[in-house]
């Protein structure tokens, strides 16, 4: 077993180039690695150990919480951070909007805002992607499906960042103080005005039969804005900027849009928008000869993972054709995001109407890429793109 990386996961002044390095030589050098920072964890960055925890959830529990250090302070989050039989209580509560068919009915609204977006800078030429459209799309779409409208949902979403990147520091507080407080404001609204929508259900206090107290409440808008929001347009940033510099890739996507599945999972195995996971030991556990003591704290890497050579032929290598591709970006087994088919919808969607409406899309200048934000999402700061202007002459 390899001790004391010099990987901390929640430094966030890493560059990307620098955090990828760090755990290329961690996957590399062992496959368990152990840290004695942040109260003291193993890392596990090969494909098949971390597929084999995400799906172990008898020997790898989320109910310490799937953060290292762990809060203390905020709710558990539905069902991310529950076992069973809670865990499969809360899914059921989650699923309704976001089951393949409920996705597909909503796809006409995704629609509207992605072009309403693009409506705001497609006559310009120019426009940083990230400011214009990756980042407040998730957001009003999510806002759109819980019963926010469109300046409450832009209002969220920076409440909802500035909470996910205080994650282990002294900010939390009031960063969640600030969240709950637009949260009640929402579900006291609805109380008093209800309407058709999400938000009203969440204010009676129960939700497809199960009674939700104010933790609850809670626990469930921060899954839904805070999951749905960041790892959403970390994966579009992820897309856009793949499909602009990969040789050849937008123009073939333009002459034929079959292959689009295919390049949105490779872009995602290469992105994996949220990165690391923790879980607690229920169990003494072997991994690759290391004995793994019960009550000890892992973190799972998943972008590790999706790089190993040992699971994906040239795991550097953008692959438009690539045909196994079992990724772990959504997780897997029983925690596996129930996100995806609203993710997937939203990464297809946006890349089709932008190509439909800008043909030429191509960068203009460099991309900034964060390092890891909250110790566990890397994404873009900046995406700025040049085009011909919608209905030049």
């Amino acid at each position: 077993m390899t001790t004391d990386p010099a990987f901390d996961h929640l430094d966030g002044t890493l560059p990307a180039n620098e955090v990828h390095r760090a755990r290329t030589e961690m996957r590399e050098a062992c496959p368990v690695v152990h840290s004695d920072r942040h109260g003291g964890f193993d890392y596990l960055t090969r494909y098949d150990n971390v597929r084999t925890a995400l799906t172990d959830t008898g020997s790898f529990s989320s109910a310490d919480g799937v953060h290292i250090p762990s809060s203390g302070l905020l709710p558990p989050i539905p069902a991310l951070e529950f076992d069973e039989p809670e865990h499969s209580e809360w899914r059921r509560v989650l699923n309704g909007p976001l089951t393949p068919r409920a996705v597909r009915a909503f796809e006409p609204v995704i629609t509207e805002v992605v072009d309403l977006l693009i409506d705001d800078f497609a006559t310009a030429g120019k426009a940083d992607l990230v400011d214009r459209l990756t980042e407040p799309l998730p957001a009003i779409v999510i806002g759109r499906m819980i019963g926010l409208d469109q300046a409450e949902a832009v209002r969220a979403r920076g409440v909802a960042a500035a909470l996910f990147a205080a994650t282990g520091s002294e900010e939390l507080p009031a960063r969640f103080a600030e969240f709950s407080d637009h949260t009640q404001r929402w579900l006291a609204d609805r109380r008093e005005n209800p309407r058709d929508d999400m938000l009203t259900e969440l204010a009676s206090g129960v939700v497809d039969g199960k009674e939700i107290d104010e933790a609850g409440a809670t626990g469930l808008l921060l899954a839904y804005i805070v999951g749905g929001h960041h790892s959403t347009g970390s994966a579009l940033g992820g897309l856009i900027r793949h499909v602009l510099t990969v040789p050849g890739l937008r123009d073939d996507l333009i002459a034929d849009r079959r292959g689009l599945p295919r390049v949105i999972e490779e872009s995602l195995r290469l992105t994996t928008p949220l990165q690391l996971f923790a879980r607690t030991l229920r169990c003494p556990v072997q991994v690759d000869g290391h004995e793994l003591s019960e009550g000890g704290r892992v973190l799972l890497d998943l972008a590790a993972a999706n790089r190993d050579p040992r699971e994906f032929t040239d795991p550097e290598e953008f692959d438009p054709r690539r045909t196994r591709n079992r990724h772990v970006s959504f997780g897997a087994g029983p925690h596996v995001c129930q996100g995806q088919h609203l993710a997937r919808a939203e990464l297809r969607i946006t890349l089709t109407r932008l190509l439909d409406r800008l043909p030429d899309l191509r960068l203009d200048g460099e991309p900034v890429e964060s390092g890891l934000v909250g110790g566990s999402l890397m994404t873009h700061f900046a995406l700025p793109v040049a085009f011909t202007p919608e209905n030049a002459a």
